[in-house]
């Protein structure tokens, strides 16, 4: 906490009487200024005493709830060079993985409310409720949502050696060995796992889980051939240099990074869209003027020109949203989600 400044109003130059009552004056408003600052760093004087607003001149941090290196981080990164200068503060970003999210999740929920610790995550926040039902947590409450900045799919990436070159193909290939085609996700509840749970339910096919830290890791897994596959935003890299071979996107939209790749519904399974927004968002108890200001902020980054290409080479479609398209989203993923839990039999403690 930043101590309190006050500068003390000092008596022009004045002569006899008129200096000695300016002086008593002068003596009397700055005990009293002085009174009312020790009061109220004490605690006993309220704080609309003083009318003092949150401080806004700190390091601005903003957490991240997933390791280094993965889309959600790359495009917290890319936001904070621009928040920064909008909102004329240093802002740095700080990764807090672990427990599917929920550990970066809490240290917003629980940091001080006054602008200065922001969660930039996605839609495994909308999960996270209905994998730890006894966390009781609400994403519509718990937080206050801000705006999003874009959306991603996932890519479908396979070993080289297994036998399919298309989804229609893989569908096939699953059909046919059911329960021996593995594939890794970041985990029990994580995207991937509710993604691959939604695969099976619409085709009716089994595969056999391999959780692993993080969708990178299943990702190396597989292109060393240890796992059959995984749905990764990041496969593009590895399979530009043919260690993974990606047969579709689960975006509604081809992927600028891959735009010979087909979406999963120009590859015969229309279902099976599955996309993932990045959003911001700040402690529920932020004061409506520190929201509008951190709101502002985020429009302007939202409005950079520079900000949409950046983007896009992250594997990102940009998609500028306000607090309402977030809140609407939110909405969204907890039905769709519930629904493939309840489909796919998926079991949480």
């Amino acid at each position: 906490m930043h101590p309190t400044r006050l500068t003390l109003p000092v008596p022009g130059p004045q002569s006899g009487a008129l200096a000695s009552s300016g002086r008593r004056r002068w003596l009397r408003h700055s005990l009293a200024l002085l009174g009312a600052a020790a009061l109220a760093a004490s605690g006993l004087l309220p704080a609309p005493a003083l009318a003092q607003t949150p401080v806004q001149d700190g390091t601005l941090r903003l957490i991240v709830p997933f390791p280094a290196g993965g889309i959600t981080d790359a495009a917290a990164r890319a936001l904070a060079e621009r928040l920064g200068p909008a909102l004329g503060q240093t802002v740095v970003v700080e990764n807090r993985p672990g427990a599917g999210s929920r550990l970066g999740v809490q240290a917003v929920m629980q940091a001080a409310p006054d602008g200065r610790t922001l969660l930039f995550t996605n839609t495994s926040y909308s999960i996270l409720p209905i994998v730890e039902p006894a966390s009781r947590l609400h994403p519509l409450t718990d937080l206050q949502p801000l705006g999003m900045t874009g959306r991603y799919g996932l890519f479908v990436a396979v070993q080289p050696q297994l036998p399919v070159k298309t989804l229609g193909e893989l569908v096939q290939h699953l059909r046919q060995h059911p329960g021996r085609v593995s594939y890794g996700s970041a985990g029990h509840g994580s995207g991937t796992h509710f993604a691959v749970a939604q695969l099976e339910s619409l085709t009716g096919t089994e595969l056999n889980h391999v959780p692993y830290k993080s969708t990178a890791a299943a990702l190396n897994d597989v292109a060393g051939g240890q796992v059959d596959l995984t749905l990764d935003a990041g496969a593009h890299v590895l399979a530009r240099s043919g260690k993974v071979r990606v047969l579709a996107t689960t975006a509604p939209r081809r992927s600028p990074l891959m735009p010979e790749v087909p979406t999963v519904a120009e590859a015969g399974l229309p279902g099976f869209t599955q996309s993932s927004w990045v959003g911001l968002f700040a402690p529920a108890a932020t004061p409506a003027p520190v929201l509008a200001r951190l709101r502002q902020a985020l429009q302007r980054c939202q409005a950079d020109p520079a900000m949409a290409p950046r983007l896009e080479a992250l594997g990102l479609v940009p998609e500028p949203g306000d607090t309402a398209t977030l809140q609407q989203a939110l909405k969204d993923d907890s039905a769709l989600y519930r629904r493939i839990a309840r489909e796919g039999r998926l079991q949480f403690d």
